[in-house]
This record gives structure tokens, sequence and C-alpha cells, in this order.
């Protein structure tokens, strides 16, 4: 007999044959009526035949009634069987017999687990009884439906009842023993076989009922099962159909140990009090926190399941979410806020005086951001944009405009080198304007750094460019009106705040070179409004990717040698700095010294991070003077680097990178209206996998596709670094799949005006106890 869950599947499957052609009723009907009738031995257990024929009734005389009435019929019987289904295939709250346990019990005090498993539990985050109730299961078995010897099929998982026929024992070796049972089910015989397991001859004697649920295997033909799960039986009623939770594992603890403890633990469900508001799980049609806990733990049915999982999407991003959206308002409440007086004037000129035409997408982010600079709450913006999109231009007509309106403003970015080639090209964009622009970075003399705080806080400075120096404590500003935080994703919220509060009501405009999933954009910068610049300048053409098997360097460098002789300009990258005994790779330091023989005509560079800023400023300097012809770097160019006549890249070990970053270096060329090569190059031995990502990479330009492409490939924490950014690890949701649940749950949060619940925020900090950044924005 099908089980009750596959009877409704079923009818709800018919109703939608109904509704795509609303005739047919009358070929359908019988099906739907013999469905029913097949649920009412199952359904009288639980006294619920009252609302099978409660649904038979709506669809009886379907066929009579007028279209209209039909579709509303429809409706009424679709959430009849979703009623049934929760009634029935979804757990209920029962009286709790066990002893309630604090939730932060140490997991060791656990029966079945003690300090040696407590210490192995820990591999897989579980120290308390609170971490063990959160971790989720990678997958379930059902083990509802008994199959017969006979019908099973080879290689089939399933579970089987029988009676034990017999017993033998073979002694392989020393080593090994191997236990088999003759298995009858009155349909046919199977052997059961366990290894080196002495103990389970005290529990199958012959004529003991079993249950056993393993994979089918026929060998010499004969049917088999290894070491699978059982379970005695007293009699055939007895058997406890049940769909088994598989848990993670870790090296000491088997699935059977797991269970016992989680068997030990799940009863504290019950104890657990809702923090999720109610209207919040009636708007969405969430489960309560004991029923999607139990529908992890200990599901009543598929659907149960799978509706806890769907509710743990909600959950988790709500709690999310929330923390985020907290910490916009922790922000605000340093914010007095005030509009400024903007009319574009000075703007105009900068913008008439440039050499080249704003895009569209350029002019759309301007307007936002002025029209944000002008309201009096402060602005929370992120500008996102492809490598070369020009939101250098966007960021300096934002500066021009907040300093019409008064203002002194900062600009913040991750490196000493990224703040001097800034400073330098800003500085002269904007002297034409008169703005006085200075450097703060970590190597700036004491004596100069003094005169620089001096006229920051006495209003002589008008725009300070510098790194994590202008944060500190002794920085003060007379009117500080903008910031602007460039390349975000090395700053967290906290830094953020740290630069907020040295302005009365700042606007905040954060620009990212990485271009961001709208996902994930969505997801980690809750507390910003984003604006992007999705359209390159007119002009450019699209640097052509090359995947190469390291084999063929001889050919790249014959083409190189074509380019320089054009009086372009090269970069080789490499991921190590020197020799490393650990990594079999090649290296920036040893690859210089080959370069520069393969090109003896041609003056090499090299640069890498553990040189000195004063050495890094000058080799850059000459390379974009031409006075070096090829550049041997690592990763230290990622970001920032302008050299228009750069044409050629070449990325040995391109395998070693992540897709964003390699995007962010093949943005090091293709910066003029030349043609530009990247050329990534791998041994031939890479993985499958390795390969497919990189084709995908070399035929997309566009950096937001390959951020989204790098996005599934490695997650949202390694894609981004959960540690810095306050990203957890989300167990439920996924944030490159999930987009509406996103956008959903961040709306209700701002609409429902929920922040500051003591509750909540008590869950998200035991929830994302290991995402730091995000536990003190909140």
């Amino acid at each position: 007999m099908k089980h009750v869950e596959e009877i409704i599947e079923s009818m709800e499957y018919i109703i939608t044959l109904k509704e795509k052609n609303m005739k047919n009723w009358e070929e359908i009907f019988p099906s739907f009526n013999s469905l029913a009738r097949e649920s009412y031995k199952e359904l009288k257990k639980f006294n619920m035949i009252e609302d099978m024929k409660k649904i038979l009734s709506y669809v009886k005389p379907l066929n009579m009634l007028p279209p209209e009435r039909q579709t509303k019929r429809l409706n009424n019987l679709k959430t009849s069987l979703i009623d049934l289904k929760n009634k029935y295939l979804i757990s209920q709250t029962t009286n709790i017999k066990e002893n309630k346990l604090n939730l932060f019990t140490d997991i060791k005090y656990i029966k079945h687990v003690g300090t040696k498993r407590g210490n192995l539990l820990k591999n897989l985050n579980i120290e308390n009884i609170y971490d063990a109730l959160y971790t989720a299961p990678r997958d379930w078995e059902d083990r509802r439906k008994v199959k017969t010897i006979y019908n099973i099929s080879d290689g089939e998982t399933a579970l089987i009842v029988g009676k034990v026929a017999n017993m033998d024992e073979v002694n392989i070796n020393k080593g090994l023993k191997i236990i088999n049972f003759s298995i009858n089910d009155g349909t046919g015989i199977m052997t059961i076989s366990f290894f080196n397991q002495d103990y389970i001859k005290n529990y199958l004697k012959k004529d003991t009922i079993c249950a056993f649920y393993g994979k089918a295997e026929y060998n010499f033909g004969q049917k088999q099962m290894k070491s699978p799960d059982f379970q005695i039986l007293e009699n055939k009623n007895n058997l406890q159909n049940k769909i088994i939770p598989i848990y993670p594992l870790t090296s000491g603890i088997s699935q059977n140990i797991m269970r016992k403890i989680m068997k030990q633990i799940n009863p504290q469900i019950y104890y657990l009090e809702e923090f999720l508001p109610d209207k919040f799980i009636k708007t969405f049609n969430l489960l309560n926190i004991n029923q999607r806990l139990t529908g992890i733990h200990e599901p009543k049915s598929s659907y149960h399941i799978k509706k806890s999982l769907i509710t743990f999407k909600y959950e988790e991003i709500f709690l999310f979410e929330y923390a985020i959206l907290n910490s916009k308002k922790k922000i605000k409440k340093h914010l007095k806020g005030y509009s400024k007086n903007i009319n574009g004037e000075l703007s105009k000129i900068y913008i008439n005086n440039l050499n080249f035409k704003l895009t569209n997408a350029q002019k759309r982010a301007h307007i936002e951001i002025r029209e944000d600079m002008k309201k009096e709450s402060p602005m929370n913006r992120l500008l996102q944009g492809d490598v070369g999109s020009g939101k250098t231009a966007v960021a300096e007509i934002s500066i021009i405009d907040n300093f019409e309106a008064g203002f002194q403003s900062a600009l913040m970015v991750p490196t000493s080198v990224l703040a001097k080639q800034q400073y330098q090209k800003i500085k002269l964009n904007l002297e034409k304007i008169n703005i006085k622009t200075e450097l703060l970075i970590g190597e700036t003399k004491e004596k100069e750094k003094k005169e620089i705080k001096d006229k920051l806080k006495n209003g002589e400075i008008d725009l300070i460019i510098g790194t994590h120096a202008i944060i500190q404590n002794d920085v003060e500003f007379k009117k500080l009106g903008l910031i602007i935080i460039d390349e975000q994703h090395r700053f967290g919220v906290n830094q953020r705040l740290s630069l907020i509060q040295k302005g009365s009501s700042p606007d905040i405009l954060v620009m990212t070179a990485t271009p961001i999933p709208r996902t994930l954009a969505l997801t980690l910068y809750g507390d910003l409004d984003v604006s992007i610049i999705d359209e390159m300048p007119s002009g450019r053409k699209k640097v052509k990717t090359i995947l190469n098997s390291d084999n063929n360097l001889k050919n790249i460098y014959d083409f190189i040698k074509d380019e320089l002789k054009k009086e372009n300009q090269a970069f080789f990258i490499y991921p190590l700095i020197e020799e490393s005994e650990a990594i079999d790779l090649k290296n920036a330091k040893d690859m210089h010294e080959q370069i520069s023989k393969i090109f003896s005509d041609y003056n090499v560079g090299l640069l890498h991070g553990k040189m000195k800023s004063v050495e890094k400023n000058e080799i850059m300097e000459k390379f974009s003077k031409k006075e070096i012809n090829i550049l041997v770097s690592t990763t230290v160019i990622e970001v920032g680097v302008d050299i228009p006549d750069a044409t050629v890249m070449v990325i040995e070990h391109a395998d070693r990178f992540g897709l964003s970053q390699l995007h962010q270096l093949r943005g090091r060329v293709g910066r003029s209206s030349k043609q530009s090569y990247c050329f990534l190059t791998t041994s031939s031995n890479i993985s499958k996998e390795t390969k497919t990502k990189l084709t995908q990479f070399s035929a997309n330009n566009d950096g937001f596709k390959v951020s989204e492409i790098d996005l599934k490939w490695r997650g949202p924490g390694k894609f981004f670094g959960t540690q810095q950014h306050g990203i957890p690890d989300f167990k439920f949701i996924d944030i490159t799949e999930d987009l509406k649940i996103i956008e959903e749950v961040k709306k209700y949060i701002e609409q429902d005006n929920i922040l500051d619940d003591k509750k909540i925020i008590q869950e998200i900090k035991m929830r994302f106890k290991n995402s730091t950044e995000l536990i003190k924005a909140i």
C-alpha cells in the first residue's frame, strides 16, 4: 500500500493536471477518488478520515461549476491538502518526560559522550547541547517501506524484515573473521555479513525476527548485505518505520554513536522557546521551533523534512539580516543628520574638463549618490563596478559635491602603495577645483603627520587619502562630511564605525573593484544601498583570455616579444615570492632571473609583498614611465595599478588563484584602446573540475558573471573570508540560489520595525558565535 505522503503528493499532481486543462476532470477524478479511499486505513489511526472526506466533497461536483468557481474550489482543495499534510506529516508537540537541561551544558556530560568523544565532537563545532541541536544532518534514509528479499535489486539500499535461519563463521586469517547470518522473509533468503564483530552473535540468535537496512549485493548467485544497521523485533508489527538522519561525522565518531547522542539530546527540543516573531512565522507559513528541529532530527515524513529545511532558510537569513540591520541602527545613533546644499556647478567644471565622456552607468551612479547626499539622513551606499568601469571618476565627483557643500572628505584604501597611487592621481585631478589634498599613511614621517592632523582639525585640508592610519583616535576633522572606503572587502563594519564617529553626520560611500553578485551584496551589505556601474567606457576592447598548458610557454614568450616590439609592456604573475619546500611551484624571485635571461634585450623588474614600500613605489614608477618593460610580480599588483601600455599578462599556476582574484589581476591589462591578452598557464594534470572552472573564467570578461561563478564554486565563506567580514558559514540558506527568500526577509524586517529584541539578539550571538565581526556590530 502507498504511504499517505505519496497519496497526497499524487493528489497534488492530479490537481496540477486539472489546472492545465479545466475540462479533463471526468477522466482524472476516478484516480483522485481511488487515492483518497486508499488513504483511509492509515488516516483512521489518527482520526483524520473526516478530513479526507471533506477534500472529496470539494472535488465531486467540480466539472458542474463555472470556470471561476472551479478555480476557487481548486485553491481551497490545495489549501486543504496542505492542512492535511501539516496535521498528518508533521510532528506535533508532545508531553515532555525528560528533565530540562541547560542548553550550554558541555557535550561531554551527555550520555554516550564523555571527555574523549567530547573533544572529537569539537571538530564538528559541537561544544554543547545547543550546537548539537543545530547540527543539520547531511541526509536522511527513509526506512518506512519494507522490501521483500525476492523483489530487492542489486545495488538497492532498502529495509528488509526476516527471521534468522542459521549462522556460520569464516576465519579468513588472523586479522579477519566473517560472521554470516541467513535471513528468511518468506519470499527468499539473504546472507547478512558482519566483519570482526563477535558480539553480534549475542543478538542475532536463531529464529530472531530482525529488520536490516543496507545495500543489497548479488554475489555468486546469492543476495547479500554487508554490515547493515539492524533492529531486533518481537514480531513484525513492532517495526519502527522511521526516517533516519545521516549526520556529518568526524574520525572516532560513528553514525551509530552520533544517533545515540542525539537521542539523548532531542527531548530538549520541546523546552525551547520560539524567538521568531509570530507574525513572521504566519506570513511565510513556517514551522515553530519544536516542529522545525524535530523535522531534521526525528522527522515524521519527507514533507516534514522539506518544510523544516525551508523554515531554517528563513530563520537563518532572518537572524543574519536582523544583525546587519541592527548594526545599521547602531551606526545611525552616532549621526545627527542634515542635508547638503549642492548645486553641481563645480562638478560641471570637472566633467567638462574630462578627456572622456561619462557612461550612462556612471551618470546614474553619480545622481544616486548626489540625491543621497542632499537628504537629511546620512548616505550609506555601496558603489559596485567592474575593473576599469570608472568608479574613481564617480568618487571624485562626489568629493567635489561634498567640497561645494562646505565639508571635508576622507578616502580610505587598503594598502600604502594604492594610497600613494590614488593620492597622485586624485590630487592632480582635483587641483583645478582648488581642493587641498593630503596623504596620511603609516610610513608618513611623524613631523609631517602632526602637521597634517593639525590642518585636518583646522579645516585646511579638504581631502585626506590614507590607510588605517586615518581611523586612529588622534585624527580629528573640523567638518567631515564624506567617507569613501575603497575595496570594502578589506574593511569590516566596526572599522566603518570608527570612521563614522569622527564626523557628526558623514555620508558613506563604499567602493569595491571586486564585483559582488547581487545576492551577496544584498546579504553582506544589508545596511547599504547599492549602485552598480555595469557599463564599460567606449573604445575598450575585451581582454582575450587563453588557457594554456605550461608546456606551451615558448610560444607565449615569442608572442610577448612581438608585443614588446610594439612598445607595449607585460606582466608575469606567480603565487609565491620565493622557493618553498612545502609547495612545488614557480616563484617570483627565481622566475625574475629566468625571464631576465629570456628577454635580455629588455628591462625586467621584480615586485613582491616583502619589499619595502619605498622599493615598491620606485618599481611601479619605473614601470609606469616605461623604464621597465616586463614586471615579474606576485598578487601585490591585484588592485589599483593603472598601466595603459600593459597589453599582456601571464599568470602561471592559474589554478592556485580564486576566479575573482584572477579577474582582478587580468584587470591590470586592457586599460586602453589596445587589444590585450591574458595567458593562464597550468600543469597538464589539473583536475577536470579545475579545468572547467578556468574555462568558464576564460569565456567571461564580465566581473559580475565571474564572481557568480566563483561564488558557486567556493561558497560565501571562502569567497569573501568569513572572519573579517562577519559572514557566517550558513548551514541552510544558499545565497546563490535563495535570493527570493533573502529579499523577502530583508523587506519584512525593514518594514516591521522589530529591532532591539533581546531574545533575537541572544539567538544571533549563539548561532553565529564564530562570526566575531558580526557579533561586535550588533
